[in-house]
């Protein structure tokens, strides 16, 4: 106690930190229950959290296998789609040497010309169906086995236009591709297939064009995607009176003969005197003679004379059609659900 009375400075600041440093293990005490309580709740709530998200369709298990099951028809359904495209999707493009190419494209080229010279379309001069390029010079190697693939699409393409038996083949355009001038084709991951454009000018009747249409809508061998058409008439102006024919066929009975009076005795033309030995008959009970029937006019049911012909849609159309030559991917192997 004397010492405390001697030091009285010392003492107070040493009691002061004794009560501060029960104070802060109090606190710190305290507050190391809160963490661990905080500590332990955030760790339950986390593990449930984990369990949650484990299950494949939270939280209900029959959803999870509505869900399964759905994705199962859909990969069906989509595998049944992929299927129906395996014609249209070649197994592999094998190159050939330039050489070989350049003879399958002289005898496809003869082929079309002679069909449509048999068809009595007329067909343009230098023509090599849009490959006019390789007239006078090879293709490169590694690029042989597309363009012979696209060669016989076109081929095919110009073989029904053949057939359709149009007057005139006006033009064909191909669309180069990347491999013809050493690019490799750029195909992104979720592309199924691959087009070639190719656009063909020609003139016909409208049944002409109606059926070439109807064969790139035909999906076999190769299957065609039609991107524009335009369609124009021969001629831009519209029919003239002139423009029609009349032609007759027809033979008419012969006329009655002329008359001063055109209706008979019975009446007399102002001016003029009936006669005095002829009595003027009765107009209740006429004479029997004094009425002859006309002659009767037959006409043929061929006398285009008394029909107005028809001089609409005799001219030709002038048709430019671009289509897609397509050519679908191998397929890929759909994840199982």
């Amino acid at each position: 106690m004397n010492w405390i009375k001697n030091n009285p400075f010392v003492a107070t600041l040493a009691g002061i930190t004794l009560v501060l440093c029960a104070a802060l293990f109090y606190l710190g005490s305290k507050g190391s229950g809160k963490y661990e309580d905080a500590k332990t709740s955030f760790d339950e709530s986390y593990q449930s959290v984990q369990q949650s998200e484990s299950i494949a369709l939270y939280p209900k298990a029959e959803l999870r296998d509505g869900k399964r099951k759905a994705l199962g028809e859909y990969v069906e359904a989509v595998d049944t789609l992929i299927t129906k495209f395996d014609n249209y999707r070649p197994d592999e493009l094998a190159n050939v040497s330039p050489q070989d190419f350049t003879a399958s494209l002289k005898q496809a080229n003869k082929e079309v010309t002679a069909a449509l010279k048999d068809a009595g379309s007329e067909v343009p001069e230098g023509f090599l169906m849009g490959y006019q390029r390789y007239g006078n010079e090879f293709a490169t190697e590694k690029a042989t086995g597309v363009l012979n693939y696209q060669l016989q699409g076109i081929k095919h393409a110009l073989m029904q236009l053949a057939k359709s038996r149009p007057s005139a083949l006006l033009n064909v355009y191909r669309e180069e591709i990347p491999e013809e001038n050493g690019e490799t084709p750029v195909i992104g991951p979720d592309q199924v297939m691959r087009t070639y454009g190719v656009e063909i000018a020609f003139k016909g009747s409208e049944a002409s064009v109606r059926a070439f249409l109807n064969s790139l809508g035909e999906t076999t061998p190769y299957y065609y995607i039609v991107r524009t058409l335009k369609v124009l008439n021969e001629n831009d102006k519209p029919p003239q009176v002139s423009d029609a024919k009349f032609e007759r066929t027809s033979t008419l009975a012969p006329a009655a003969p002329e008359v001063d009076n055109p209706f008979g005795d019975a009446f007399v033309l102002p001016g003029a005197e009936q006669p005095e030995d002829q009595a003027t008959p009765s107009l209740e009970e006429p004479a029997a003679d004094a009425e002859e029937p006309l002659a009767e006019e037959t006409s043929d049911p061929a006398d285009s004379s008394r029909i107005l012909a028809s001089v609409l849609g005799s001219e030709e159309l002038i048709v430019f059609v671009r289509f897609d030559l397509t050519m679908f991917l191998q397929s890929k192997e759909l994840p199982k659900p």
